[in-house]
């Protein structure tokens, strides 16, 4: 892994250089370093200044801890990420990454998706490499002998200096290059690298893989996160299993009553899944707390239609036998159909098929929802006497406090006024007779 700027983005440990004495004055000036480059035998160090500089000035370094502490520990997390995928895939060339002080990215060759059960087994052996605690290894050798060690990761493009460092974790690299071809490299983490790190692996503290996707044909991109993010990402996660497994209890023993205060849960299950999205947790336990919420919304939603299908078949035997009773000019009815439209509409067929000559206006109320509906009919025959539905809809619609619309021959409105009914049931009786004159 190469801290060229080319391959392995290490963000430079922001640093101070300071002037320890300046010609003019005693005033101490600070420079503020962004990025650091060799380029042509020199290190370029590229930065901000406060204050003023002059050639010849004599300067001392200063390493921001704050900022390159969480560095070393997400630069020695990729080495170990890099170790851990090759163990799952068997075969993931890097293709690039980026070590900052929040976060560590590795670009790798895959030939598609890492399953959840895939991405949690890296996640694992990254957190088992790290409870060993073994020390993180780093000395130069002769580029050679190091490329000779079997299990050695390196970036297939690059060109690398010679001598090149090479960092293992657990196993010296004097070890190592003593015998090549030994089970070690292959073993442990073992990768050319120029790059901070920490003195052993236990110091990463946590790892967390907090996303896999697909960057480019062929090629995925990991983000973690170790250290305190990781610690904290886990506690996150934790706090959302345990409501997930909370509202999954209330789903099961609404469903077993067979209430239809289940569907309620419905909100508070997509609210769960709209806060799991927004947090940074491991993706393996956010995949499977998604898969679990939906898979109870799915039950919900399995025995809301179970319920909403035996709710028009009632809704339909019970204007069967309303129409049993005889032929009739016009119907003013209510039904226990709920919210539910389709129940609503279910009768209005029935009407149209068995008395195809009966106007008919339904209602519905749903005191859960706080809803009450009507829908109408009205036959030819019916509209030419001045029976309108669209009219006879809107003569109630002001009451339920309802938005509706239709025609002549066919309307609804959905309001929230439900303490209207008996009112409603009333006007639209009386707009009837006096339509048709009865």
């Amino acid at each position: 892994m190469k801290t060229d700027g080319r391959t392995d983005r290490q963000r430079a440990s922001v640093r101070r250089v300071v002037l320890e004495l300046n010609r003019l004055s005693w005033q101490e000036n600070e420079f503020a370093v962004r990025n650091v480059q060799v380029r042509g035998g020199y290190i370029i160090h590229v930065g901000v200044p406060d204050g003023t500089f002059r050639v010849g000035d004599r300067v001392q370094m200063e390493i921001d801890p704050e900022r390159r502490r969480p560095i070393m520990n997400n630069h020695t997390g990729t080495h170990v990420l890099n170790f851990a995928l090759l163990k799952v895939l068997g075969e993931a060339d890097q293709k690039g990454s980026l070590v900052a002080p929040d976060r560590l990215r590795f670009d790798f060759s895959a030939k598609g998706a890492l399953s959840t059960e895939q991405v949690k087994k890296v996640e694992e052996i990254c957190n088992q490499v790290v409870a060993k605690n073994e020390v993180v290894y780093a000395a130069n050798a002769a580029l050679p002998n190091a490329k000779a060690i079997q299990g050695l990761r390196a970036v297939f493009d690059e060109t690398y200096p010679d001598p090149v460092r090479v960092v293992s974790i657990g196993i010296s690299v004097e070890q190592l290059l003593a015998d090549p071809d030994g089970p070690g490299g292959n073993a442990t983490s073992v990768e050319f690298c120029g790059g901070t790190h920490l003195k052993r692996s236990g110091h990463i503290e946590k790892m967390v893989v907090i996303s896999e996707e697909a960057i480019a044909k062929g090629i995925r991109r990991i983000v973690a996160i170790s250290g305190a993010d990781a610690k904290k990402a886990n506690e996150i996660a934790d706090r959302l299993e345990n409501e997930t497994n909370h509202v999954v209890q209330r789903v099961t023993e609404a469903l077993a009553k067979e209430q239809s205060g289940a569907q309620l849960l419905t909100k508070e299950l997509l609210a769960l899944k709209d806060e799991l999205s927004r947090e940074q947790v491991s993706q393996w336990r956010k995949d499977t707390m998604r898969n679990t919420l939906d898979a109870q919304k799915k039950k919900i939603e399995d025995l809301d239609r179970a319920a909403k299908a035996a709710q028009s078949n009632k809704v339909v035997e019970d204007c069967k036998k309303l129409l049993s009773e005889g032929p009739k000019t016009y119907l003013v009815e209510v039904f226990e159909a709920g919210s539910n439209p389709k129940a609503l509409d279910a009768a209005i067929k029935q009407v149209k098929s068995t008395a195809p000559e009966t106007a008919a206006i339904f209602f519905s109320v749903d005191q859960q929802e706080g809803k009450i509906m009507c829908m109408s009919h009205v036959p030819q025959t019916a509209i030419g006497k001045g029976l309108k539905a669209n009219e006879w809809v809107n003569h109630v619609s002001g009451l339920m406090n309802a938005k509706g619309g239709g025609k002549e021959g066919a309307a609804q409105a959905v309001g929230s006024k439900t303490n209207a009914l008996a009112e409603c049931l009333k006007l639209a009786d009386e707009f009837a007779k006096l339509k048709l004159s009865i």
